[in-house]
Order: C-alpha cells, then sequence, then structure tokens
C-alpha cells in the first residue's frame, strides 16, 4: 500500500500540453493593507500606478471562500501596466497580523516589468522617496535582464522592479527575456526530480514564447 507521499495526484497524469499558456496572463493580485491612504500614496506617488477602481465589499459573506473574512470594506484596483490590475483590501487596522513572505504559499514578491528607461526614473523615484534598495545595488542576470528589490514601506510587502536592457522599450516581451537553452533547462530539472520522462514531459511542454 502506498503511503501519502507516494501517492500522486490525478493531474499528475494529465497532458503536460503543447508549450501555448491556456491563459492570458494576471488579472489582479490582490494585497491586504490596513492603511489604504499611505499605500496609494506609495502606489500612485512613487511607482506612478493609476488608479483604476474603487469599491466596498458586500455587508454580506456571499462571495465566496474567496472573500475576506470582514464585511464592507475598501477594496480598491490600480493600473500595473501590461493590461494588469493591482488590488487592495483595506482590513481593520490590527484585525490581523503582518505577512510571512517566506511561508509555504505565501507571495515571497511582486516583480513589475518596465523597459530600461522606466527602470531607472522608477529606481530614482523609490530612492527620493526614502525607501532603501535592498540587498545593494542593481543586479544584472545574464544576458541582459536588471532588477532591484525593495519594500513598500507602508505594508510591508517585497517588491522587485525588472527591465530587460536588450528588448525594446515597449514591447518588453517579458518570456522570450527568460528564454534559455534546452539544456540548461534539462539541467536545472534534474535538481527537482530524478524521472527522465518527467523531465521530457516538462521540457516538450515549454513555452514557446
Amino acid at each position: 500500500m502506498n503511503s501519502a507521499v507516494d501517492t500522486k495526484p490525478a493531474y499528475a497524469a494529465l497532458d503536460a500540453g503543447d508549450g501555448k499558456p491556456a491563459l492570458r496572463g494576471i488579472h489582479h493580485l490582490a494585497i491586504v493593507t490596513e492603511d489604504m491612504r499611505g499605500t496609494l500614496d506609495f502606489y500612485v506617488r512613487v511607482l506612478r500606478m493609476p488608479l483604476v477602481h474603487a469599491l466596498t465589499t458586500a455587508n454580506t459573506a456571499t462571495h465566496g471562500k474567496g472573500a475576506p473574512p470582514f464585511r464592507a470594506i475598501p477594496h480598491l484596483f490600480l493600473d500595473m501596466g501590461g493590461d494588469s490590475l493591482l488590488a487592495f483590501f483595506e482590513y481593520p487596522k490590527g484585525a490581523v497580523g503582518a505577512s510571512e513572505r517566506d511561508r509555504i504559499g505565501a507571495m515571497q514578491h511582486v516583480s513589475f516589468a518596465c523597459g530600461k528607461k522606466r527602470f531607472y526614473e522608477t529606481l530614482e523615484r523609490v530612492k527620493a522617496a526614502g525607501v532603501p534598495i535592498v540587498g545593494g545595488p542593481v543586479k544584472v542576470i545574464d544576458p541582459a535582464i536588471h532588477s532591484f528589490y525593495f519594500f513598500d514601506p507602508v505594508n510591508g510587502t517585497r517588491l522587485e522592479v525588472v527591465a530587460d536592457f536588450d528588448g525594446d522599450e515597449h514591447d518588453l516581451r517579458l518570456v522570450r527575456s527568460v528564454d534559455q537553452s534546452e539544456a540548461t533547462l534539462r539541467a536545472e530539472l534534474a535538481k527537482v526530480s530524478a524521472d527522465p520522462a518527467w523531465i521530457d514531459e516538462m521540457i516538450a511542454a515549454r513555452s514557446r514564447g
């Protein structure tokens, strides 16, 4: 009899696909704050994310299991570029504790993309806002990806801004910017699993972006 550890979920046997993503991308990320005004000041003024929608959640718990545990709270949406949204719920002050970014299932960080020009403009605005850049200067990932990390000073969310300096300022083509050789991908997957058939399936399903 197999142990719970040896039992594979039903989805482990599904077709891995043909390299074409089934979804369009991120609609929105939803983050909890207890200071909506301070949050808007940072994201709108420093990161230049325009406010696009504001509502108050229902006064009932009928929205489903994805709804917050509080009723009738502010829920605002910002345009973070690329036709995707960043959303915030304002929970009552002191009602929940701080997030633990490095727990299983937690959102370890949010990474925003931009072109080379906007990259430096954003870096300077973050510095001018008195927000420290984490881990020192801008880091470079071969061949030309530049990034820097910092923390949202209101909520403590770990954030990153990334730019591909070989890319176009407006057509960022993010998937292309992280493309790598099959040999490199195989070597990394071998650190995840020693099952060659599984590695072959994952390679066959790699993005053609």
